[in-house]
């Protein structure tokens, strides 16, 4: 007698909720999106061209710099101190990378390690 019940009362339950859906799912579907639909955002290029980096960079300036030149030697040959590209420390050693950039693309990439150039690359440089 209980199974009975328990069944007629599950078969009851799912009717009523089948019944109840197809409202429901026609309730969802008159709903409107309130989530504005994206917009074009028109290009416009700088009206300043990059073509002047902020260091007077050479070959000759590069050729000077050395494994093992301090940092300070590297900052009086290139004129400053450059944009510190990463750096991390880790078992009390320093390590950083430094990018110093001229005209027309024209830049210069030393690591360092413990404030020595541990090695050095060039893009653009004659």
């Amino acid at each position: 007698m209980k199974n009975g019940f328990g069944l007629i009362f599950s078969i009851l339950l799912l009717v009523v909720i089948g019944c109840s859906c197809p409202s429901k799912l026609a309730e969802l579907g008159k709903k409107k999106e309130t989530t504005p639909p994206p917009t074009a955002t028109p290009y416009s290029p700088s009206s300043t061209p990059v073509s002047k980096g902020e260091y007077d960079i050479s070959m000759d300036k590069y050729q000077q710099i050395k494994i093992g030149t301090s940092r300070s030697d590297v900052e009086n040959i290139l004129g400053g101190k450059g944009t510190e590209i990463s750096s991390s420390v880790g078992g009390g050693v320093r390590f950083s990378v430094n990018k110093w950039e001229g005209e027309r693309y024209k830049s210069i990439i030393l690591s360092f390690k413990n404030d020595k150039v541990m090695s050095k690359s060039q893009v653009g440089l004659k």
